[in-house]
């Protein structure tokens, strides 16, 4: 089965070189502007770097290393840090060569989708938006150096699952389904957003095969046939997906047997089906921001409105440009100039109303508008195969692509923030819209006027200003850090302790453990900086590598205490973490945010170290630095006492960066 793609515009020799190198260029440009700064110091990414180190010395996934998500991102970063060594320059570049690939395939998918135009457009609004963005002093948001590789190895693998539809769709080649297999067990093997949207994918897609398969002789129908064309295309899209799922889990069953190969291997659907999850999804503070369900009425309400009104500027936009498209040569009269004129108003008001400190919030805008519009590019398509129209295979082109987008953003519906999660839920919504706006509601009709052609370049050019008023918030952002953190192959930049205090904390909790405990072989850092074991090169003797309020909720509090009980590490820094968005004061504040492990610490740990401000400061950057063994009489009361302060037992070095 074929389908004519839309002609471009003269020059395609030309153009075939000079479109691709524009890319490169861009991205070697965002490359060397933003060098090592896409790195928070402290928190999530740097988890990915300590289990990376820990798999390549060794350590069993989910035995040792308690995570979060599926193991395939992991086992790849664990791999490169064994061929090339362990250090930031190794994950970096392996995230540069997946983002790298993220990009081809974003540009070939929506090449298919409409013409090279088109393909072009969404790849540099994924590389300036999405891949490089930095919108938030949390950098941990973008492709280079993500809160967990996970996320961008699922989107990666959705993408992949697209490619190899889009292409059997063309070519009718089988093995392109065993490439969409291959793609869905890389979603599979590392979150669940990505493998809803695979699977709705693949829902709507042998659906609409099937239907078109058994009606292609009407009015027979001959549903026998088209079983015949479903269990070769299942057999193909299967053996993709084995051919990546079987060796993982005969990985895990070499290396801990049968039932922990079992677990590992189907770690995600486990997870999200799981009581704990569910509960913790539903009572955590923060999670319940992220998602949107502790004011969901409000949040609903924000969204249906800023939604409503993109797709009232959209229809005006539209409907102005088919009504010029489709005037005679000698008919265009005064009336387009209050058109156009309204159009520039409206669109200009609303993106004034994001550039007056709503810019982050523009993805909300998206998150309805790509629901309905993919809901009906799904029927349009059904019932396109159902009747064998001409088109049929271009609109279930668009209908998987769009419905794989809507599905990503069912963790958004409520809260449709760009600069959060979204730099992987939102791209394929956000450029499957951008798609629809420009290139099919702008595509000329027969017979128009030459000079029409150029709406999709008028549409492309308001797309691309919207993109370039994001990067300036992340270039922003990269401009100011450049303080340096490390040394070697583990260097990076990140903001001056005016703005983020994570890279001075980092520096002073590798320094009260190098100065009070360097002979310590394990090291547990609470509430989060296992960054500190990474630096450092020590392990923690703990499984659990994060101890804030939603992590310990994730993995229960009486388990953290049975392991401290069990593998008690031999050194234990306690600094005094903003854990505020986690609906705790401090760490230990309560028995959700670790009160019950800080008092056992206190009856099992002596004192080492003290550093910090008085209590009566406004902030307060306390280290406690405990080593394993019975305490002084009076040490366990003292241990994060709010009360009197401890005089400062670190180093003048140290303490004199912490007064800064």
């Amino acid at each position: 089965m074929r389908f004519d793609l839309p002609k471009f515009i003269p020059g395609q020799k030309i153009i075939a070189v000079v479109e691709p190198l524009s890319l490169v260029g861009l991205f070697i440009y965002l490359l060397a502007h933003s060098w090592l700064r896409w790195i928070d110091p402290l928190t999530d990414f740097p988890k990915d770097l300590y289990i990376a180190w820990r798999l390549a010395e060794g350590d069993l996934l989910y035995k040792q290393l308690a995570n979060w998500y599926g193991p395939l991102a992991q086992l790849a970063q664990g791999a490169a840090f064994r061929l090339f060594g362990a250090g930031i320059d190794t994950m970096i570049w392996t995230n540069i060569a997946l983002t790298a690939v993220a990009v081809v395939l974003v540009r070939d998918i929506f090449q298919m989708l409409g013409n090279r135009w088109s393909g072009w457009l969404a790849a540099v609004v994924f590389l300036v938006v999405f891949a490089f963005g930095h919108y938030l002093h949390a950098a941990e948001f973008n492709f280079l150096a993500p809160y967990a590789a996970t996320a961008t190895y699922s989107f990666v693998g959705l993408l992949v699952t697209l490619w190899g539809l889009v292409h059997h769709l063309k070519s009718e080649r089988p093995w392109w389904l065993g490439g969409a297999g291959w793609g869905l067990a890389m979603a599979y093997l590392d979150k669940p957003e990505a493998t809803l949207a695979v699977l709705g994918a693949l829902v709507i897609y042998f659906s609409a095969r099937i239907i078109h398969a058994a009606r292609a002789q009407r009015p027979a129908v001959n549903w026998r046939g088209a079983s015949g064309w479903a269990w070769m295309a299942l057999a193909w899209l299967a053996g993709g997906f084995f051919s990546l799922w079987l060796p993982i889990f005969c990985y895990f069953w070499i290396k801990g047997g049968f039932r922990y190969a079992v677990l590992a291997a189907n770690y995600v659907p486990y997870t999200m089906l799981s009581n704990r999850f569910l509960h913790t999804a539903m009572t955590a503070p923060i999670l319940q921001g992220f998602w949107g369900i502790d004011q969901p009425w409000v949040r609903f309400g924000q969204q249906t409105w800023s939604g409503l009104t993109l797709v009232l500027i959209c229809t005006v936009m539209v409907v102005a440009s088919r009504i010029w498209i489709r005037a005679p040569k000698h008919s265009l009269g005064w009336w387009t100039c209050p058109v156009v004129a309204a159009i520039a108003v409206g669109l200009g008001a609303w993106l004034a109303e994001y550039e007056a400190g709503q810019w982050l919030e523009i993805g909300r805008a998206f998150v309805f508008p790509v629901i309905l519009a993919a809901a009906i590019a799904v029927g349009w398509s059904l019932w396109a195969a159902w009747t064998n129209q001409a088109n049929w295979a271009r609109l279930l082109g668009l209908a998987v692509v769009g419905l794989a987008g809507g599905l990503m953003l069912v963790r958004m519906i409520l809260n449709g923030r760009v600069y959060h999660f979204g730099f992987f839920m939102m791209p394929l919504a956000m450029l499957w819209f951008i798609h629809l706006m420009v290139f099919e509601a702008a595509r000329p009709n027969p017979g128009a006027r030459r000079a029409n052609r150029l709406l999709p370049v008028v549409f492309s050019a308001l797309t691309v200003v919207g993109a370039l008023a994001l990067a300036r918030i992340s270039f922003n952002n990269y401009a100011i850090k450049n303080d340096a953190v490390g040394a070697g192959r583990d260097r990076f930049f990140t903001f001056a302790p005016s703005a983020s205090m994570n890279g001075v904390i980092l520096y002073l909790l590798e320094e009260a453990y190098k100065e009070t405990t360097p002979q310590a072989r394990t090291l547990a850092v609470f509430p989060e900086g296992i960054a500190v074991n990474y630096f450092l090169r020590v392990p923690t003797s703990l499984t659990e590598l994060e101890f804030h309020p939603v992590a310990l909720a994730y993995a229960g509090p009486e388990h953290v205490l049975n392991e401290l009980q069990a593998h008690p590490p031999e050194c234990i820094i306690l600094f005094n973490s903003n854990i505020e968005q986690y609906g705790a004061l401090y760490f230990g504040a309560d028995e959700a945010s670790g009160s019950h492990l800080v008092w056992w610490m206190g009856d099992h740990y002596s004192l080492a170290a003290h550093a910090g401000h008085t209590p009566k400061t406004v902030t307060r950057h306390e280290i406690d630095v405990l080593s394993l063994g019975a305490p002084r009489s009076n040490e366990a009361t003292l241990l994060h006492d709010a009360g009197e302060p401890l005089p400062p037992d670190i180093s003048s070095t140290a303490a004199s960066a912490l007064s800064k």
